[in-house]
């Protein structure tokens, strides 16, 4: 229950903030780079930080175009991980049906568009050898079904933390962000 209600605030915030950052375009219509990192480890902190992730434009795009795309592609991702987060079980990097499910929903917005995207992947073992290497794995099992769905490797900017920013259950979650 409670992680329904975080990430249901998670995507109201995402949301909230790709809606600020569309007004804050300048005349021609660039949008600002403002509150954007790029990286996939700031999804978890975007709700406190005020300053979302997922607002950035598709590299290639200027303008409205690239804001547009990269707002498709940010809701994809937020409906698809409210039918189906990808989460791993313990010690697995194996991915559901669902999870491959939505990380195909999440591939499809992303056809037409250079828009990219960040994986976080967690794993919570207090041996950070260990958790690196699974955190790895599952990084690279979502790149693996996203390239089978037709995205670009190069297209999919992978952060696997192991055991630095998720411990216990958090751990078998993973965030999907827009990148810049």
């Amino acid at each position: 229950m409670r992680r329904t209600i975080a990430r249901t605030v998670t995507g109201v915030a995402i949301v909230a903030g790709l809606v600020a950052a569309c007004g804050s375009e300048g005349e021609n219509g660039a949008a600002g780079s403002s509150g954007t990192n790029g990286t996939a480890s700031s999804a978890a902190g975007a709700p406190s930080s005020g300053a979302p992730a997922s607002s950035g434009t598709g590299t290639g795009d200027a303008g409205q175009a690239g804001g547009e795309a990269a707002q498709k592609v940010t809701a994809a991702i937020q409906q698809a991980l409210q039918q189906s987060p990808i989460t791993f079980t313990t010690e697995s990097a194996e991915l559901s049906e669902k999870s491959k499910t939505a990380l195909g929903e999440i591939a499809k917005a992303m056809q037409g568009n250079d828009v990219k995207i960040a994986v976080a992947t967690h794993a919570g073992y207090p041996d950070a050898e260990k958790s690196k290497a699974l955190s790895e794995k599952r990084a690279e099992a979502i790149t693996a079904a996203l390239e089978a769905a037709g995205v670009a490797k190069d297209r999919v900017k992978t952060e696997a933390t192991g055991n630095e920013k998720a411990q216990g259950d958090k751990a078998l979650d993973t965030q999907i962000t827009v990148a810049q």
